[in-house]
Formats: C-alpha cells, sequence, structure tokens
C-alpha cells in the first residue's frame, strides 16, 4: 500500500474513533484554526534531496494562525519596525530572531517544521495547500498583494491562508535531515532555521508543501521572510 494511502487511512480512523466517543475539536482562539492531532505525510521522494524519504510523521493538536502576521500587528510588538504606506495588511518581513521574540510576546511560539507541513498539507499527501495541481492565481506572487488577497482565496486544508508564496516562513526548526536521509551535507546542524512555503517571486517548486529553505536567524538573507505563529491545543 503506498505510504499516503496508509496516512488517510489512519486518520479516517482517528476521526471515526474521535466521532463516536462524541470529542469535538475545540474553539481556536480569534485568527487562528484549530489543526487535530494525528499523523500526516511528511517529505517527498521526488523533490530536493533534503525533502527525502517521505515519511509519516505526527502531531499533537495545535492552533496556527490563520494569516502571516502582519505589518501592523508586528509593530505593535517592535516600534521601531517600518514598512510601505499602504501594507498595514501585508506580511511582515523579520528575522527569526525577531519572529520569535514576537510570538512569545503574543503568548505562542514558532511552529515546527512537522507543524508547519501538516497544516500546509493535510492528511493526503498533496502538493500544494490547495492540492495537487499549480495555479499562479492561488499564489500571493509578489509583494502588492495583501494577506488573503489572491484570487481564488485558497486555504490549506485546515484554514490556512497564503502557505504558498507570500513570504517564507520561518519555523522553529533546525535545518537538518531527516532520520534514513544519508545525503551529506555541510549546512545540516543547529546553524541555520528552516523557512516553507516559498516567497514572491519564486518558482512553482518552491511553492511546494514539503520544499525546505534556510537561512541564519540573525538576518532575512534578502529575502521576503517573516511567520505564523502557533499554540498548543490543551
Amino acid at each position: 500500500m503506498h505510504r499516503s494511502m496508509l496516512v488517510v487511512g489512519l486518520c479516517a480512523i482517528v476521526l471515526c474513533l474521535s466521532s463516536v466517543s462524541g470529542n469535538s475539536a475545540p474553539v481556536p482562539p480569534e485568527e487562528m484554526v484549530f489543526v487535530p492531532a494525528g499523523p500526516f505525510t511528511m517529505g517527498s521522494n521526488i523533490g530536493d534531496t533534503d525533502e527525502s524519504p517521505e515519511h509519516l510523521a505526527t502531531t499533537k493538536a495545535y492552533f496556527m494562525d490563520k494569516y502571516e502576521v502582519s505589518n501592523a500587528d508586528f509593530k505593535k510588538f517592535e516600534s521601531a519596525y517600518t514598512y510601505k504606506d499602504g501594507y498595514d495588511n501585508h506580511a511582515c518581513v523579520v528575522t527569526w530572531e525577531q519572529a520569535a521574540a514576537y510570538a512569545k510576546w503574543a503568548g505562542k511560539r514558532l511552529p515546527t517544521e512537522e507543524e508547519w507541513e501538516k497544516a500546509a498539507r493535510g492528511t493526503d499527501a498533496r502538493l500544494y495547500p490547495w492540492g495537487d495541481s499549480y495555479d499562479v492565481t492561488f499564489v500571493a506572487y509578489d509583494g502588492d498583494v495583501p494577506r488573503g488577497g489572491t484570487i481564488m482565496k485558497a486555504a490549506s486544508p485546515y484554514g490556512c491562508f497564503d502557505m504558498a508564496g507570500g513570504v517564507r516562513e520561518w519555523t522553529d526548526s533546525w535545518y537538518k535531515p531527516y532520520a534514513g536521509n544519508d545525503v551529506a551535507c555541510e549546512s545540516y546542524g543547529e546553524q541555520f532555521k528552516v523557512c516553507r512555503g516559498g516567497s514572491h517571486f519564486c518558482d512553482p517548486f518552491s511553492f511546494r508543501s514539503s520544499h525546505r529553505f534556510y537561512l541564519p536567524a540573525n538576518t532575512t538573507g534578502n529575502y521576503y521572510t517573516g511567520f505564523r505563529c502557533v499554540k498548543d491545543a490543551e
């Protein structure tokens, strides 16, 4: 049986058991969505070498921001932060250090790679947040597109917007190989933080939910790099 089919089957069983036991999803905080606990397909065997091997991963239940943190919201935390006039509702561009500090200030945290990828692709191993086919109208392809401003307003399976395009999004994870990946890379270790989701002007390959990018924690690398936060669902 194909690995992704196995994950779908396992997730269906989990949902069924939850229904039988009378469990219901908790109401998420404002502007957040709920992502249930359970397994999903992570990584890819057809992408870059650092995405392999495709494997089963699991997360606890959590809430995730529906949108990337905006310029206006980040300025509430860091008054010295500046951005283009009229771009209040556009995603902020900050370093990992700034993003982590904001998340702590907001009573949240940055997502792990596992949490980010699950929120983006769900449990059916889809390539993009909306499915397996690329569509440029689903992507915040340039800096003039505000949060949630794509033509089709395509969301992930759990309701997160702009998980492809917009800005690259910081995670809390170090850039390390997945278990079972024996391809050497001098960048692996605790020197770079992983970013996900592609950004403005990236190619379609970079918008795939399994695609990995990495940067030092103290710089954006002159890329459009922002973030969204998560919160444990207790």
